[in-house]
């Protein structure tokens, strides 16, 4: 008897591990660090970036998304990198259903851009972009 009810408890603790996601009550977020390739530009970065806010806007998911130069080194300080660029996506409470739209920007960001580095981390409970 003793053996079920701990059993019990334990797989009900896993299950609501699970359904809180990795991050327990606090929010994922993926830092991506995007270079532009040689035949990809800003602004086709830039208008990926747009068209995957929007994506995630008309599905009614409450993703937040930030995106702008990464800063690089130079004489005198510091200056905003013309290849390579930083974006942060703090995730909603929904996985989003890819679709062709979902198809489409990232073709976008592929075209322009390829992933240096990325990523995945968890941002306290009540944690905020403003």
């Amino acid at each position: 008897m003793i053996k079920a009810i701990v059993a019990t408890v334990l797989l009900a603790g896993a299950t609501a591990a699970q359904a809180a996601g990795p991050c327990g009550d606090g929010t994922m977020a993926t830092l991506r660090e995007s270079k532009l390739t040689a035949t990809g530009t800003k602004a086709g970065l830039m208008e990926a970036f747009a068209d995957h806010k929007a994506w995630y806007a008309k599905a009614g998911l409450t993703d937040s998304f930030t995106m702008g130069p990464a800063l690089d080194p130079a004489k005198g300080g510091m200056r905003a990198s013309e290849t390579r660029f930083v974006s942060l996506h703090v995730y909603g409470a929904k996985e989003p259903k890819r679709d062709a739209g979902w198809e489409a920007f990232v073709a976008k960001y592929k075209a322009n851009s390829s992933i240096g580095t990325e990523v995945r981390f968890c941002l306290p409970k009540g944690a905020t972009l403003k």
